[in-house]
């Protein structure tokens, strides 16, 4: 009987502890859903792209979310050298955590290092090969470093992901009509 009243407790610990989202929730691949769908209005696309962003920004330990919000209010201040060192603390802690990459990937572009940039871009579709906001990340990458072709690649791929994403659609435009007769 020892060992019920122990149980009990861990039961109400684990209960207790505050509910964070799951990076790999099954209510994303609804919402993902609900994006491709015909009837999806620019509304409710931007209410669901939030939500989505929700998700991928909770992470699923409290040490975790804390070096997050660090890392994001160094990045918010424009702090690089700090954002990039603590979203690399990061990392360590959470290795599987995608928003984790892409936010050190969001740095090291406004750093300037598109190689670094384009590297954990990669790690982080591996973990959330529906991650738009990576995709897109890409092809502000290529067009940098004035690849165009590769930049409208990337763009269209964020597009088709997520279809109501308007800056990525203006680029996709932009690109078309400077490429026009080139490549597509």
């Amino acid at each position: 009987m020892a060992g019920r009243p122990r149980l009990t407790l861990l039961l109400l610990l684990v209960l207790l502890q505050p509910a964070l989202a799951d990076q790999r929730a099954p209510e994303l691949d609804a919402l993902f859903e609900i994006l491709q769908a015909p009837q999806t209005t620019p509304v409710k696309a931007r209410r669901i792209t939030a939500e989505i962003w929700t998700y991928w920004l909770q992470a699923n330990t409290p040490q975790a979310q804390e070096l997050m919000d660090q890392g994001i209010a160094y990045l918010n201040e424009f702090a690089l050298e700090q954002a990039a060192r603590v979203f690399s603390e990061l990392i360590n802690v959470a290795p599987e955590y995608a928003e984790a990459w892409n936010k050190r990937a969001t740095v090291f572009y406004l750093m300037g290092e598109y190689e670094l940039s384009t590297s954990d871009v990669k790690e982080t579709l591996r973990l959330e090969p529906r991650h738009f906001g990576a995709i897109s990340g890409q092809g502000l990458i290529y067009m940098q470093v004035e690849r165009k072709a590769e930049a409208l690649h990337w763009f269209r791929r964020a597009l088709s992901v997520n279809p109501f994403l308007e800056g990525v659609q203006q680029n996709v435009e932009m690109l078309e009509e400077s490429l026009n007769g080139k490549l597509i």
